[in-house]
């Protein structure tokens, strides 16, 4: 009698141990499927920040390489600028010079007429 009492809590025992294992298993199986779709979505994620990083990079250098050709071309027009200007003042002062040379030498045989007389 105490053994078959000890054999059905045996028994009893060992069919909720099996339910308790069966229900781990699943329970252990949807967490597995749970953490590979967390790891699939957190690949995904990394996988958009580097594309995204890249297309800001592409981006950053685009504009690097447009803002070099702006300030060349400024400092194209600037150097072709300030050489008109040059050459336009040097024509003035040659023109500048030539005229008072012409005046120097109206003034000159003047100054020369009132030093004769």
């Amino acid at each position: 009698m105490i053994i078959g009492i000890f054999l059905g809590m045996v028994m009893v025992l060992g069919i909720l141990g099996v339910v308790v294992m069966v229900r781990m298993y699943s329970d252990i199986k949807k967490l597995k499927r749970l953490v590979r779709t967390q790891q699939e979505i957190i690949n995904s994620i990394y996988s958009r920040i580097d594309d995204v990083d890249q297309m800001i990079n592409r981006r950053i250098d685009g504009e690097i390489t447009r803002t070099n050709k702006l300030y060349e071309e400024a400092n194209r027009y600037t150097t072709s600028r300030i050489e008109d200007t040059s050459r336009n003042l040097d024509e003035v002062y040659r023109q500048m010079d030539s005229r008072f040379d012409k005046l120097t030498n109206k003034l000159n045989p003047a100054k020369k007429d009132l030093l004769q007389d």
